[in-house]
């Protein structure tokens, strides 16, 4: 009788559990990163396109990037694969074998991006923010206070990805 009823009540509390945002990890996160594995959330309202959602990102600077965008069922949305010269961009039905369609989708480059997220951006530091200012957007830091967020703001609108993991070493 006891097991039925601590059944019952795990299965009625745990649709409960996925209404509460997902907490982050404490990340120590290095002067520079040369490589890293994360899970985060990808939160964008950038050049007409709009999405919030899970996405996994693994780098290894300068030659390799991938990141993957989930929708809501766990589908791929978006897949990018950056390894040495090879590229590939799936966004939907289309597909891209050219790094230059990374920058026209989002008007960032992709060596920009790469070198945002690994934070070899030259930063500069505010009274409460750690940014970097680029030719049309700027790159705000939050990694702090379990918040582990990069932001790119510009007239284009607004990207976000918030960290829940990451590991920065191969092992």
């Amino acid at each position: 009788m006891k097991k039925g009823f601590v059944l019952i009540c795990a299965l009625l509390l745990l649709p409960s559990c996925a209404l509460f945002p997902r907490r982050a990890a404490e990340i120590n996160w290095p002067e520079k990163i040369d490589y890293m594995q994360a899970l985060c959330e990808l939160d964008m309202a950038w050049k007409g396109m709009n999405y919030s959602g899970s996405m996994s990102l693994s780098l290894d600077y300068p030659d390799k990037l991938q990141f993957e965008i989930y929708g809501p069922v766990g589908n791929t949305i978006v897949y990018l694969k950056k390894d040495g010269d090879r590229f590939l961009l799936v966004a939907g039905d289309e597909k891209f074998s050219d790094e230059n369609a990374f920058e026209e989708k989002f008007d960032i480059t992709l060596r920009n991006f790469l070198d945002d997220v690994t934070l070899r951006t030259k930063l500069e530091n505010s009274a409460d923010s750690l940014y970097a200012v680029r030719e049309r957007y700027r790159v705000s830091y939050n990694l702090s206070d379990q918040n582990n967020k990069i932001c790119w703001e510009g007239a284009e609108g607004r990207i976000c990805i918030r960290f829940f993991e990451a590991r920065f070493n191969k092992e």
